[in-house]
């Protein structure tokens, strides 16, 4: 009986630990309050394009080539962004935890491209929150620098990325942004709900056999 009632207990523990694990995930565009997103780019100076949460572009990826009056803002005339709900790996997804960022940008002796300086969320109340994660991107280019993508998170509107250039119709440098109120707060590596759940049920086997011996 005593064994049973461990058993229990650990299950307990364990299922606990797993629902703790997965309510602070949720789609942006379903965080409350949430009015509208504001990505913050720099080309030459400092330009800010707002999009509201339910709009079609956030909404959408846009099929290849950027470019010409498919964009959903430019930085220079030949620099044409993509805007939309994504999951960490850039994948578009309209009930995403992330935002991600797409480019185009055919002019690799002239500096990188993709230069975002902050992505915003804007609450009704007026309060904002900035990106707190890069879950994953792409660069290409001899003119790339990977270690600017800390620069989308840092809480400064004049620091911002340089992720290089694109070769061809359907190349596109990426950044994929998360946020806490979405994905999360910034923590430690922690194994997938599922993954947890299976660890600590197996911990509790092996306590229950070891208790029966």
């Amino acid at each position: 009986m005593k064994a049973i009632w461990h058993f229990r207990f650990i299950f307990s523990i364990a299922l606990c630990i797993t629902i703790a694990n997965t309510v602070s995930a949720g789609a942006v565009r379903d965080i409350v309050n949430l009015n509208s997103i504001t990505l913050w780019e720099q080309t030459t100076s400092i330009f800010s394009h707002t999009f509201g949460v339910n709009s079609s572009e956030l909404a959408t990826r846009l099929a290849n080539p950027l470019g010409g009056g498919n964009w959903d803002f430019r930085g220079t005339s030949i620099e044409f962004y993509d805007v939309f709900y994504s999951n960490a790996a850039g994948a578009f997804d309209i009930d995403g935890e992330y935002v991600t960022i797409e480019a185009a940008y055919e002019f690799p002796p002239h500096g990188g491209a993709m230069n975002i300086a902050e992505v915003q969320l804007n609450f009704a109340d007026t309060s904002t929150e900035f990106a707190n994660v890069a879950a994953s991107f792409a660069s290409f280019g001899n003119s790339a620098i990977p270690a600017s993508v800390a620069n989308a998170i840092d809480g400064d509107i004049n620091t911002a990325t340089a992720l290089g250039s694109t070769v061809g119709p359907t190349e596109r440098l990426r950044l994929t942004l998360g946020f806490a109120s979405s994905s999360g707060p910034i923590t430690a590596a922690v194994p997938e709900p599922s993954t947890l759940f299976l660890l600590i049920f197996g911990l509790a086997l092996c306590r229950l056999r070891s208790i029966n011996r």
